[in-house]
């Protein structure tokens, strides 16, 4: 099994190197980083220089907007796409004669992806001097919970896209899922729950409770119920449409 993990890494490690597109997303998290350690400070004080803004208030906002939600969505395309490209090269059908290994493959693609996503914003959160490094312990279930979010894409890149192309379509909605929890943070919070139909919105909720001091034990329990469920109906969905 080891074996079989580390053949994949070293596979998944050339198509990186070789795709200019993947590589791109491998980085951009750190440039996320330096744009905020070294932009916001400055803008924080033009804002409030300029127009008495406290830009400090909406630290938490633009950190989720910034790290929650686009690494996650970065891992998870880069993964599905990965997985378009085995499909393409008909990888994936010479593993349909061992279901164990067809089986490994996505489950590796999974986990690495929720996996890569967690230690990114777990590491990348302190260094952009947004958050206190005090607070970082207490938004790890809510990070953990955003890293479901990578596998959500690209279980849905994999079931509803034939192919890259298609794939770049369907992220065009994506939007939708990522504008909608920006939109909860400025909505009174009986209202707020009407995003709930977003995988998205229960993680920003939990890490933003979290750095106002609370767990948002609530918000996680229902963040993982959700994402856990949308997970499991998107692999079924797979594995009836395409991997049988």
């Amino acid at each position: 099994m080891l074996r079989t993990l580390l053949a994949f890494g070293h596979n998944d490690l050339k198509s990186v190197r070789r795709d200019s597109l993947l590589l791109s997303i491998a980085l951009t998290p750190w440039l996320i980083v330096i744009m905020l350690r070294l932009a916001v400070p400055s803008l924080t004080a033009w804002s409030y220089t300029r127009y008495q803004i406290r830009l400090e208030d909406y630290y938490p906002l633009i950190v989720g907007v910034f790290l929650l939600l686009n690494v996650p969505l970065m891992f998870g395309v880069m993964s599905g796409f990965l997985l378009l490209d085995e499909r393409d090269d008909d990888t994936l059908t010479a593993l349909r004669v061992t279901p164990a290994a067809l089986s490994g493959l996505l489950s590796y693609r999974l986990l690495t992806s929720a996996l890569l996503s967690w230690a990114y914003m777990l590491i990348c959160l302190p260094l952009t001097g947004l958050v206190a490094l005090a607070q970082v312990p207490r938004t790890i279930p809510a990070l953990l919970l955003a890293s479901l979010f990578a596998p959500i894409v690209a279980l849905a890149l994999m079931a509803f896209a034939r192919n890259k192309l298609e794939g770049f379509a369907l992220l065009k909605g994506v939007g939708v899922v990522m504008l909608g929890p920006v939109a909860a943070y400025f909505i009174s919070a009986g209202w707020r729950l009407a995003f709930g139909l977003l995988p998205t919105y229960w993680s920003t909720q939990a890490f933003w409770a979290a750095l106002n001091g609370d767990m948002g034990w609530g918000y996680l329990l229902g963040g993982f119920g959700y994402c856990g469920a949308a997970l499991l109906a998107l692999w079924w969905h797979l594995r009836r449409t395409i991997v049988r």
